[in-house]
């Protein structure tokens, strides 16, 4: 069965300074947030290479970032560094694989609503709106929202599309 699209979304975080991050939580990040979206491109562009046999074929992959790997911010040195290098990644794969007419996309979030944000304190929370020009987090339906968009425009390729509230032209 053809795979036309493939986003990958997955992420985790530690909240702390790096210095007092132990080696295997560094790892783990990493591993997660930037080698699995590594993989998850290497395997996916292989099978849509294959397929773009087929007459008209294009397929699409869309990344998700993050804000903090365009910002940085503190105690996230692990997090923004993996999701900076999902942005290498993505800008490389789209100057590699769209002769294949295989195209590579990124959604830069700033906050929304997940488990992520759930954890954070309420002072942080109310820090974090008060910086928001549209002052609320985004939804991850806006995000799937986002990667409908990517995958559904045909000239859409090393796109960085911004989903923040405003949050990164402050």
């Amino acid at each position: 069965e053809d795979i036309d699209i493939l986003v990958n979304a997955a992420g985790i975080a530690h909240s702390s300074l790096l210095v007092a991050t132990k080696a295997e939580l560094l790892e783990q990040v990493i591993q997660i947030n930037l080698m699995g979206t590594m993989w998850g491109c290497q395997v996916m562009s292989k099978v849509m290479m294959r397929q773009r046999r087929k007459e008209s074929y294009s397929g699409c992959i869309i990344n998700v970032s993050s804000l903090l790997g365009v910002k940085g911010g503190r105690g996230s040195t692990a997090y923004a560094a993996s999701k900076a290098g999902v942005l290498g990644l993505t800008r490389s794969l789209a100057a590699e694989l769209g002769q294949s007419n295989i195209r590579i996309n990124a959604i830069v979030p700033g906050y929304i609503e997940t488990q992520m944000t759930e954890g954070m304190t309420p002072e942080a929370r109310s820090q974090a709106l008060d910086a928001i020009p549209t002052r609320r987090f985004g939804t991850a339906e806006e995000v799937a929202d986002a990667a409908v968009f990517l995958a559904s425009n045909a000239y859409a390729n090393n796109c960085v599309l911004n989903l923040d509230g405003g949050l990164s032209a402050t």
